[in-house]
């Protein structure tokens, strides 16, 4: 095996662990708590770049539909894709994976930062449009869009950018850090 893709794939690994570790911190406001889950999205597509960054989010969401207890709050299985928040756990790779789009241009913080707001917002558009088909379809119960983004995306809002700029800003260092030690993370688009 080559180098570099040995080297992504124990990044990517790494990261897995690090969305682990960090899905079980949680600050409860609600019904939904804040996680620190689209701070690792942002970090991890601003260190590793698109395509490893989402496989990073992606192994550990199939580590979690495999029934290792590594979710939110310790959650596992297959279950969770029931669940009317189903759809923000496939937003993360997305998320993910369009954070890492704006590597290969060095000294464009403002893009990077831009992709990764992107990324934040499909992930609430997924989760969004997952939540209430969940609540028409699963419970039979109608639910207003106003509702909905009253209850999953409003309360998380300020908190989420603040976290992404900050996945931004420690992925760009973590990224520079690791170029001057002589590792050379992908840039794959």
């Amino acid at each position: 095996m080559e180098k570099e893709k040995l080297h992504n794939i124990i990044s990517a690994a790494v990261f897995a662990g690090i969305m682990a570790i960090l899905s079980q911190f949680i600050f409860p406001i609600g019904p939904v708590p804040i996680t620190l889950q689209s701070f690792v999205c942002a970090l991890a597509g601003g260190v590793l770049g698109r395509k490893w960054g989402a496989i990073s989010i992606g192994v550990w969401l199939i580590l979690g539909l495999m029934g290792i207890p590594i979710l939110t709050m310790g959650k596992a299985g297959a279950g969770i894709f029931f669940s009317p928040v189903g759809g923000y756990y496939v937003g993360f790779v997305i998320m993910a994976w369009i954070s890492g789009f704006r590597l290969a241009e060095k000294g464009h913080f403002l893009r990077q930062v831009s992709s990764a707001v992107l990324g934040l917002i499909c992930c609430y558009a997924l989760g969004l449009i997952w939540f209430v088909t969940y609540f028409h379809f699963g419970l039979g119960k109608d639910m207003s869009l106003w509702t909905a983004l009253t209850l999953t995306v409003f309360p998380f809002v300020a908190f989420d950018l603040i976290k992404v700029v900050l996945g931004v800003i420690s992925g760009t260092r973590i990224r520079q850090s690791l170029n001057q030690a002589g590792f050379y993370p992908s840039t794959e688009h």
